[in-house]
């Protein structure tokens, strides 16, 4: 039965929110990489393969144009022979005179080129006489006629065997010509003809045959591939992949589509499966997170339901504890949300931002929160606008500011630089603190990382504040990277795309 896998939406520094969603027909144990079942009809495994319906179709092609001109081949050299007999019998008549009699025939047919082939039937008031197409031959005649044939006819013989072509003529009025000749060797001819046709006919559809199935084998080898490596797929074996070869363009480019789509699918199940990964992660690091000052507040009331907190300074304190665990927890509730609205705003408002304005209110704010610290703004006069929401755009900067504040030690200078770069405008803020270590340099914009490792929640924050600005900047069409300053310290570089005046944009003054 198919299970139908979680909505998962995760960002990561760079990544754009991707929901995966995917069906997958799922083996126990393994639910995004089990066999998928094959849902058609039981019926259709029995239909014919492709190439063996080719192969009937070229074959019953062929036959049928083979049998077409096995049946016209011979009906037509029949009529050619019947065609010249009859031009024969009517020149033999053609020539005869009204004085009849056996000796002048056997002279007529004499001089005649089929002189061995034609018979004659004199027909008499009282008599009837004939004479063979070979003198001294008994080789029979036609069957008599009810009526003299004036045109060419084919009768069978007077003892019902054969078959002889006759034309007659009134020569007077009490005497008749039936001139004939046997059809025989006609007969022969023809039934020799159909022997070589029935013969070369199968014999091509043999070799036909053979040729087609060979190159219909050969030229759908890749397609015969690609049902094995959908089978294996089916079964689970998403690695699996094809050969297109050069079969002809057809076929290579639905090779390399075949393979680009299983390229696609196995990418789309390696990213659920590490989404889910994340997802699982995230999950563990809030309830982690939340737990701690869950369990404080539970303590101190349990405690002081027990009498164990007597004395008036100890209640003070434990409340203080409260106040500050209940905090946090808000703290990282709010960071929560925040980073889910950041998440899924898709759309957001894309006014035009001024960022030098917005950078001089950030640092100014940091200047009034934290005077143990030096906060610096340096960038050459110019414009410096992209698009995008204000709101989102100064928490970024906030968070960076706020991060320093948390991760340096007092007296440490931070330093906010603006410039553009092409199509880019570029924000870096850098500090001259103690830094973090180069192999967690990429895993800083994860959430709940943090890179001391004692994990300080009286000093460190919740460790969603680089994740909020990852999150915002990605939604805003930019790029966060962390890395060292030059003095050793931490640097953040934000690039976001320079806002460019459109024929629908408002001439209102930007905001600032």
């Amino acid at each position: 039965m198919g299970t139908r896998g979680p909505d998962i939406e995760l960002t990561t520094p760079g990544l754009a929110p991707t929901p995966v969603v995917l069906e997958v027909e799922a083996e126990a144990g393994h639910p995004t990489r089990g066999p998928i079942h094959s849902t058609a009809a039981s019926g259709h495994s029995r239909r014919w393969s492709l190439r063996s319906r080719l192969m009937a179709l070229i074959l019953a092609a062929t036959a049928t144009m083979m049998v077409v001109v096995d049946i016209v081949l011979p009906t037509v050299v029949h009529g050619a022979l019947l065609d010249e007999r009859d031009a024969t019998l009517r020149s033999v008549l053609a020539g005869l005179s009204p004085n009849i009699d056996l000796a002048y025939l056997q002279r007529t047919v004499e001089n005649n080129p089929l002189r061995s082939g034609i018979g004659w039937t004199v027909f008499r008031p009282d008599s009837i006489t004939s004479t063979q197409p070979e003198q001294g031959q008994d080789s029979g005649g036609p069957a008599i006629p009810t009526s003299l044939p004036t045109s060419p006819e084919t009768l069978a013989g007077d003892d019902g065997t054969g078959s002889f072509r006759v034309l007659g003529r009134q020569m007077g009025p009490n005497l008749a010509v039936l001139v004939w000749t046997p059809l025989d060797d006609v007969d022969k001819t023809v039934d020799r003809l159909i022997l070589v046709e029935v013969i070369i006919t199968i014999g091509l559809l043999i070799l036909i045959g053979s040729i087609a199935g060979f190159l219909i084998r050969r030229e759908l080898k890749p397609i015969e591939d690609m049902a094995e490596a959908a089978d294996a797929i089916a079964a689970g074996d998403l690695t699996r992949r094809v050969d297109p070869g050069v079969a002809g363009v057809e076929v290579d480019r639905l090779g390399h589509a075949f393979n680009g789509m299983l390229d696609g699918i196995e990418d789309l199940l390696t990213e659920r499966e590490a989404n889910e990964e994340r997802l699982r992660q995230f999950i563990a690091d809030a309830s982690h997170e939340l737990r701690t000052p869950v369990a404080a507040v539970r303590g101190y009331t349990d405690l002081y339901r027990a009498g164990a907190l007597p004395e008036e300074a100890a209640v003070g304190r434990a409340m203080e504890r409260m106040g500050f665990e209940s905090k946090r927890m808000a703290a990282l509730v709010e960071d929560l949300l925040t980073l889910a609205r950041a998440d899924s705003e898709h759309d957001l408002p894309r006014d035009p931002v001024n960022l030098g304005e917005l950078l001089k209110g950030v640092v100014d704010d940091a200047r009034v929160i934290d005077q143990s610290r030096r906060w610096e703004l340096l960038y050459e006069p110019g414009s410096y606008f992209i698009a995008g929401d204000r709101l989102r755009l100064h928490q970024v900067f906030a968070n960076l500011l706020a991060n320093i504040r948390t991760h340096t030690p007092e007296g440490t200078t931070a330093l906010v630089t603006l410039r553009g770069e092409g199509d880019q405008v570029v924000v870096e803020v850098l500090d001259d603190g103690p830094g973090v270590d180069d192999a967690v340099l990429h895993r800083l914009f994860d959430r709940f990382f943090r890179a001391d490792p004692s994990r300080s929640r009286e000093k460190g924050g919740s460790g969603l504040g680089l994740s909020i600005v990852a999150a915002i900047v990605k939604t805003h069409g930019g790029t966060v990277q962390a890395g060292r300053s030059g003095t050793g310290g931490m640097a953040i570089r934000v690039a976001l795309p320079v806002w460019r005046r459109s024929e629908g944009d408002s001439p209102a003054r930007p905001n600032s």
